[in-house]
């Protein structure tokens, strides 16, 4: 592993174009002002929930949860309440009708 002393020249030259790095213009500022934006609760969570990753899967969230329900759901339970339902309120809407037109032939 030892290098000659030609390749040791050749890798301390290769350091002498080296200048010192500089930041780009308006950098100060930039930094100074995202420093200085304002950092509260409202802002912080807007800034979450705009990111794409949450808004997607708050939304495939929503998706999964209707699916289920579309699947789980027993329609045949349902036409059933939904017929004696509207049978009570026929009988309930029959007699309103019965005792108001006892009302007016009294």
């Amino acid at each position: 592993m030892k290098r000659s002393n030609s390749e040791i020249e050749e890798i301390l030259n290769s350091l002498d174009g080296i200048s010192r790095a500089e930041a780009r213009p308006f950098m100060h500022t930039r930094v100074m002002g995202k420093m200085q934006e304002e950092n509260n609760f409202w802002s912080r969570s807007i800034k979450l929930v705009t990111r794409p990753v949450i808004a997607l899967s708050c939304l495939s969230v929503i998706v999964v949860a209707n699916i289920y329900t579309v699947i789980t759901t027993d329609y045949e339970e349902q036409e059933s309440v939904t017929a004696s339902s509207n049978t009570i309120s026929d009988v309930l809407q029959n007699e309103n009708y019965i005792l108001a037109v006892n009302d007016v032939n009294q």
